[in-house]
């Protein structure tokens, strides 16, 4: 399966951290999805939006079913992994999962969109890597 990353994810470092394997990658962006910051947190969150709207991030090719396993005990139940299709820069359109804020908690969504830059400017990605080193060894969902 091919993995649309939006946020934290995109960074080789919180990557590693959580699936503890490299996999080829291409930039993309997915159609008719916004991007917020989630309410008291540093990490993002993308919800259905108009056709106008368009999320970019980054595509990890062919994961295998032990990361697919990480990512969602990672992502836990505040997302639904949905598949959908992304825009990538070799010029190829993939489906690919991705993490999505279901309805049912877009309460938790502010209107302020995220960005990486704000991401590293607020030390969210030295708190991410600091919290998250080694969750790779933990192994799969349970």
């Amino acid at each position: 399966m091919h993995v649309f990353t939006y946020g934290s994810l995109m960074f080789p470092e919180v990557w590693s951290a959580v699936v503890g394997r490299n996999f080829e990658t291409f930039e993309g962006t997915a159609n008719g999805f916004a991007i917020f910051r989630v309410r008291d947190a540093v990490f993002p969150g993308i919800a259905a939006a108009g056709k106008e709207c368009t999320v970019k991030g980054l595509v990890y090719l062919d994961v295998d079913e032990q990361s697919i396993a990480r990512l969602d005990r990672f992502e836990d139940d505040f997302y639904d992994r949905l598949e959908v299709a992304v825009d990538c820069t070799d010029g190829v359109q993939r489906k690919a999962g991705a993490y999505v804020v279901p309805p049912k908690n877009s309460h938790v969504l502010t209107a302020e969109p995220w960005t990486a830059e704000w991401f590293v400017s607020s030390g969210g990605l030295a708190d991410f890597i600091a919290r998250f080193q080694g969750f790779s060894r933990l192994g799969g969902a349970g």
